[in-house]
């Protein structure tokens, strides 16, 4: 089983792949508002550098501890439901 972890502070954010309890990748960068434009990017490449397709995650999680007003937060709450949406269609 793949789970993909995004974690959002208010400074850093980080996109982890993890597998049978053990860390397959890890991305981190500073929060400079752009989440929408770097995530994807950064999950992709994340995926081909591991030879796994989107298929191939199981789970989606966000951890944050960000209040659900701020921006960066609803935008990675829509990220990971648009990807558990993906993968029960």
């Amino acid at each position: 089983m793949v789970q993909m972890k995004l974690s959002l502070n208010e400074k850093e954010i980080s996109l982890v792949l993890q597998g049978d309890d053990k860390i397959i990748d890890k991305e981190q960068w500073t929060d400079e508002n752009n989440l929408l434009e770097k995530f994807f990017p950064i999950f992709d490449e994340m995926l081909v550098r591991n030879n796994l397709t989107i298929e191939s995650v199981d789970e989606f999680i966000l951890d944050t501890n960000l209040p659900e007003g701020y921006t960066t937060a609803r935008i990675a709450q829509t990220i990971i439901k648009t990807l558990t949406f993906a993968y029960n269609s």
